[in-house]
């Protein structure tokens, strides 16, 4: 029985890999521990630079800091600037640090993933704006059927209000690639749900306002 060819030759070749290997471990772990330090480095920049400009007593004149406390954290304005970028960053340090290891699946999923993250942001944007004009016109709603003597007003105000959530949530999951969802047979049977339910709830529990409202325009007509 040959042992040098069994036994030898597999351990001098794996031996020679991992020695071949070490190098590029240890360029990547460079590239890990340097970019974890510059990222905390311009971390504490960006939010000093940002508390010298007073970016935190116009973030509480306009509202940010309350709503940021709403949503549960509680870091001023500027440090949350400073861990957004702290993270953008560790997110292209951990990218590079892949790539230089040549791990060939986790670069391709990675890549898969920043693609992506566009899609997200632009999905949560349009989710925010959606929830502030909805907010706005549920004011409107509830001010015109205030003044005009309609039934219910913040009834009105409130269906206003979830009709357009509903709305910017069907384009916040068509943004995140759900989009098979609205399309074709799908899309008809997901609204006409909704529609039902609604029609069927309303007329369920509003049948006595209406009666209420159409008796009030009876009695003026007469």
């Amino acid at each position: 029985m040959n042992y040098d060819s069994l036994i030898l030759t597999p351990f001098r070749e794996m031996t020679a890999t991992v020695l071949s290997f070490i190098p590029t471990l240890l360029f990547a772990l460079g590239i890990l521990i340097i970019g974890t330090f510059l990222a905390h480095a311009v971390q504490n920049v960006v939010a000093r630079v940002f508390r010298q400009i007073e970016f935190d007593t116009v973030s509480d004149k306009m509202g940010l800091t309350k709503a940021l406390h709403k949503g549960g954290i509680r870091r001023a304005p500027s440090s949350v600037i400073g861990c957004l970028t702290y993270w953008v960053l560790m997110v292209m340090v951990l990218v590079m640090t892949v790539k230089a290891l040549g791990i060939t699946v986790a670069s391709l999923l990675i890549d898969k993933i920043l693609a992506y993250i566009p899609s997200v942001i632009t999905g949560v944007v349009a989710l925010i704006i959606g929830m502030l004009v909805a907010k706005f016109v549920a004011t409107l709603v509830y001010v015109a059927a205030k003044n005009t003597d309609m039934p219910s007003p913040a009834m009105l105000a409130r269906l206003s209000k979830w009709a357009i959530i509903a709305y910017v949530g069907i384009i916040y999951l068509k943004e995140i690639g759900f989009v098979d969802l609205f399309v074709g047979a799908h899309y008809t049977i997901f609204i006409a749900g909704i529609v039902f339910s609604l029609a069927l709830a309303f007329g369920l529990a509003g049948k006595d306002v209406a009666s209420h409202y159409l008796h009030a325009l009876d009695k003026k007509g007469k």
